[in-house]
């Protein structure tokens, strides 16, 4: 068990150790380094740390708390397992909160915001990791829309989204490029019923795709 990843977070200098055990390792479970049902060692980490168990134990609390470990009397911490169940759920209510985004981005956008934005889709146009490259774009989304509590269950769900196409990425193809190419079109005429409609589709049929990929095999 690793997760010296080169995909581990950047801390802020007054991050608590708790909070970087934290988010090192929800880095890496989105990104598929700890396999679901993997079992997590809070003296393995302590050492790969080079802490304590105290903020270790603390972080693997905080990350049951938000659903990404599961922490069982005698059996231990393991990842969560991933499920078709939660992924359609998932999906489904992305879905609709990502065409809301793209609706009040197209209401609300300034041009800085289409700047930003067609910005974001090239440098998405060179990112070697094909999904985690869409991340700038939404980012933008989100930040024209302008609304903070949209933008943080938005931002919610794309990471609980990440956990399961992260290592599937590489066979989605690369439509959804074209697909953000399109919403911006429609964000910069103001067209709010096509920008949703546009981007509403577009995370069903990466949820549709997704779960054939992790469950019809």
């Amino acid at each position: 068990m690793s997760i010296t990843s080169p995909s581990a977070p950047a801390f802020p200098a007054n991050a608590t150790l708790t909070t970087r055990v934290h988010d090192a390792l929800e880095t890496a479970i989105i990104a598929g380094e700890l396999k679901p049902g993997e079992r997590i060692h809070a003296d393995v980490l302590a050492a790969q740390f080079g802490m304590s168990r105290i903020p270790v134990r603390e972080a693997l609390r905080s990350l049951h708390e938000a659903g990404w470990v599961d922490i069982k009397p005698r059996h231990g911490v393991h990842v969560r397992e991933r499920t078709a169940e939660e992924l359609g759920e998932l999906f489904e209510f992305r879905a609709v909160v990502e065409g809301v985004v793209a609706r009040w981005a197209a209401l609300r956008r300034t041009d800085a915001d289409l700047d930003l934005l067609a910005a974001r889709i090239k440098e998405s146009r060179d990112a070697s990791d094909e999904r985690a490259s869409g991340a700038g774009f939404y980012a933008a989304l989100r930040a024209a829309a302008r609304n903070s509590v949209l933008a943080t269950t938005s931002a919610a769900l794309e990471k609980r989204a990440r956990f399961y196409f992260s290592t599937v990425a590489h066979e989605l193809g690369e439509d959804w490029r074209h697909v953000h190419e399109e919403v911006l079109e429609h964000v910069r005429a103001q067209d709010a019923d096509a920008a949703e409609r546009v981007a509403h589709q577009h995370i069903e049929d990466t949820g549709t795709a997704v779960a054939a990929l992790l469950f019809e095999k």
